[in-house]
């Protein structure tokens, strides 16, 4: 399950470590972290590193996928909120956001609105699930994370992998206080 991502196991995620740059998975991937094992099909990996490496992670991605036949893009709305995706194999695997160092807080751009998390976000738990070495925020971190993003986006609710991912990191507490039923 998800070999398609070995690429940015093997080879992107590696030389951004090498060049001292901390990043952090999180979405899906973060997801399995969480549990421990690959609990469905995942179709990227989704990083965040802080503001002021952010230019300099995308330069070495950047020599990577010249190097490896990847295409890196750039969202088009970077003035607003900057994201890099990178296909491989023309479908998207990889796609890194900055975060934005805010006195305690850390503001994340989301095209679905600006959300803030305790800079305790940022301590860095490694993770190795399939043999893939990588680093997530904590446990505590990743759930909160997938919280705000369903309260942002409730429409994506019904998509089967959104419903997996919530049976896996929430508690049927959590699920009732979110007024979610999963069958």
């Amino acid at each position: 399950m998800n070999g398609h991502l070995k690429p940015v196991f093997e080879v992107l995620l590696p030389e951004i470590e090498k060049a001292h740059i901390d990043y952090w998975v999180y979405g899906g991937v973060s997801i399995a972290a969480y549990a421990g094992k690959f609990i469905r099909d995942n179709q990227d990996i989704d990083v965040f590193v802080k503001d002021i490496d952010f230019e300099n992670a995308k330069s070495i991605l950047d020599k990577l996928c010249k190097q490896n036949d990847f295409k890196l893009r750039s969202d088009s709305r970077a003035t607003e909120r900057p994201k890099i995706e990178i296909e491989i194999d023309n479908t998207e695997r990889f796609s890194m956001i900055p975060i934005y160092e805010e006195g305690d807080k850390i503001l994340f751009k989301y095209s679905d609105g600006n959300q803030k998390c305790p800079n305790q976000i940022l301590e860095r738990v490694e993770r190795n699930i399939s043999g893939n070495r990588f680093f997530t925020p904590r446990d505590k971190f990743i759930k909160e994370m997938f919280i705000n993003h369903i309260k942002a986006r409730p429409d994506k609710r019904e998509r089967d992998k959104i419903k997996k991912d919530a049976k896996t990191i929430l508690s049927p507490d959590e699920l009732s206080v979110l007024g979610w039923t999963i069958e």
